[in-house]
């Protein structure tokens, strides 16, 4: 019986260690290209370490060129449209949760199964209506019209998602709040978001890497180099049949810093369980 458990486990064991050899090996390929020569990515067999180090693929990143400007220029960029975009997201997803969850009025739930609707729809079929509309409110190449566009996605996922998080939430506090003098706009600050603090950062997290790696609305709303994404500056990396496979590699690595530490960042607030106890 000890002989089956322990066969068991191992067929466990090394069934975990294959998979995470399947997620974590593409992540090494990328790193480990990065830093190879162009001879060395071009050769016949390929190397699983560069055996001459070099980081000629990054220095060559932060040049500029007729189709792009340096990629820390571009990464700032997009550092500015992805916050931007998630700090209208989620302050805007806080609201309407909100009022969907604890206010009642006619059509509530239709306008919530809308707002589900929203988010499934694709922006894709926006493009048109977005760009004619952008054109004549001024608003092309701009970072603020990118921040608007980025809100067909980043409200309703918010909306939604915090929605699901804020029915958790006992109303019998805020109760208790006014009761102690509390307003709404008091409870909302002081009980309902601190509570909520691992939806936020679940909702602050999904918004941020999707408006981080977006690329379509990108590409066609932001028309200078100056004003590219870095998503828009590594396709522009492509030229014709020859890829500069180790810019592309070292483009990846930068692009991937900013959403790791993210992650890091706010991996202590996401989880549940906050109001566990707050209600006898």
């Amino acid at each position: 019986m000890r002989r089956g458990k322990g066969l068991q486990q191992f067929g466990r064991f090394l069934f975990l260690a294959i998979v995470m050899v399947l997620i974590i090996f593409p992540v090494y390929w990328m790193i480990n290209t990065s830093f190879k020569s162009n001879a060395e990515v071009f050769q016949r067999h390929p190397t699983f370490w560069p055996h001459s180090p070099t980081l000629a693929a990054y220095s060559a990143l932060m040049q500029p060129t007729g189709t792009r400007a340096p990629f820390l220029q571009t990464m700032l960029n997009s550092l500015i449209a992805a916050a931007g975009a998630t700090v209208l997201s989620v302050a805007i997803g806080i609201c309407a949760a909100y009022a969907l969850t604890r206010l009642r009025f006619p059509g509530r739930d239709t306008f919530s199964a809308l707002v589900f609707g929203c988010y499934v729809f694709p922006g894709i079929l926006l493009f048109i209506p977005i760009y004619i509309q952008f054109q004549q409110l001024g608003l092309l190449d701009t970072f603020p019209g990118l921040i608007l566009a980025y809100q067909i996605f980043g409200i309703p996922f918010a909306t939604w998602m915090l929605r699901s998080y804020f029915v958790t939430i006992p109303s019998a506090l805020e109760e208790a709040a006014r009761i102690d003098g509390c307003n709404r706009l008091q409870s909302i600050f002081y009980i309902v978001i601190p509570l909520a603090a691992p939806g936020i950062a679940a909702s602050t997290i999904f918004t941020f890497t999707t408006s981080w790696n977006e690329f379509l609305f990108a590409q066609v709303l932001m028309q200078t180099p100056e004003k590219q994404t870095a998503q828009v500056a590594i396709y522009s990396l492509m030229n014709g049949d020859t890829l500069p496979w180790n810019q592309l590699m070292a483009a990846s690595v930068l692009v991937g810093v900013p959403v790791l530490i993210l992650y890091f960042g706010a991996q202590r607030f996401v989880g549940g369980g906050l109001t566990a106890g707050a209600v006898k």
